[in-house]
């Protein structure tokens, strides 16, 4: 099974949205890539809790985690 590799955006504890989802490029790079989208936050953004978090998995817990996450959302 393929790893898939994600870029989430989090306001303090909430996930807000996927940025990105990979299975072509390595652990290694993601990483990089959310630590550079860090480091590129403002003061003020990062003051309001925006952050970006690395999430690994297998295309069959993606999908079983989007399916779940709308499930939720049209039962608010």
């Amino acid at each position: 099974m393929a790893s898939v590799y994600e870029i989430h955006r989090y306001h303090h504890d909430d996930f807000q949205y996927a940025v990105a989802r990979t299975s072509k490029y390595s652990d290694e790079r993601v990483r990089k890539d959310v630590d550079k989208m860090n480091s590129l936050l403002s003061n003020e953004m990062k003051a309001q809790g925006i952050r970006y978090v690395f999430v690994t998995g297998s295309m069959s817990d993606m999908t079983k985690q989007r399916t779940k996450s709308k499930k939720e959302e049209r039962q608010r």
